[in-house]
């Protein structure tokens, strides 16, 4: 579980989506990642609680509370008990696990993560290829990966066709495991605590 998603990605709004695989480059594919761009754009922090499920290790379902701050900061907070602890800030991924006793740094930018992370999201972003639109009962599913960089791993984002919430993303990586987010009680625009991103790694040599 060395990689651990997160989280998401998102949308256009320019007339030309010259990174959409031209299978999927279609007016009503292209009238769906308009309306999910124009709804995240709304988006500056978001506070929810998710359950993560993982497709290696089956058993173990994670709970606990997301906070998003953008651009660039995110934050899992797993529920008492669990060793791991997840957060995006100052242009890095951070991944720790407590039982291990070992801290992973990740370049935000060569991740798809960063796409949502940005200040003003866009599936147009040259930096990302959109590879799937899917319009399925009543949700919206877009999945991306970075550009020249497949084997990085892709992400799919769903949201909530009425509400245009985020409300799930899967994250595959280059190992063919699925990593699922499943998002509750979702607040936009709340009041969120900059300390929450905040990381300091315990084990660094002073």
């Amino acid at each position: 579980m060395k990689k651990i998603l997160l989280l998401l990605l998102l949308i256009l709004s320019t007339p030309a989506f010259s990174d959409i695989e031209k299978k999927i480059d279609t007016p009503q594919n292209r009238e769906i990642l308009t309306k999910v761009e124009a709804a995240y754009n709304k988006i500056k922090t978001l506070k929810a609680e998710f359950a993560q499920f993982n497709s290696k290790t089956q058993n173990d379902l994670q709970t606990g509370t997301l906070y998003m701050s953008r651009p660039g900061k995110m934050r899992l907070v797993y529920q008492k008990g669990s060793p791991l602890e997840f957060y995006a800030n100052n242009g890095y991924l951070i991944y720790h696990d407590k039982d291990l006793k070992e801290v992973s740094y990740f370049d935000l930018n060569q991740t798809p993560v960063s796409l949502i992370l940005k200040n003003k999201l866009k599936f147009s972003d040259k930096e990302f290829v959109v590879t799937s639109i899917q319009d399925v009962l009543d949700e919206y599913k877009v999945t991306a990966h970075k550009k020249g960089a497949k084997e990085l791993g892709s992400l799919t984002l769903i949201i909530d066709k009425d509400t245009l919430l985020l409300k799930q993303w899967e994250v595959l990586d280059m190992q063919g495991i699925k990593s699922t987010v499943s998002l509750f009680n979702i607040e936009q625009n709340v009041s969120v605590d900059k300390n929450l991103f905040l990381f300091q790694n315990p084990y660094k040599q002073k």
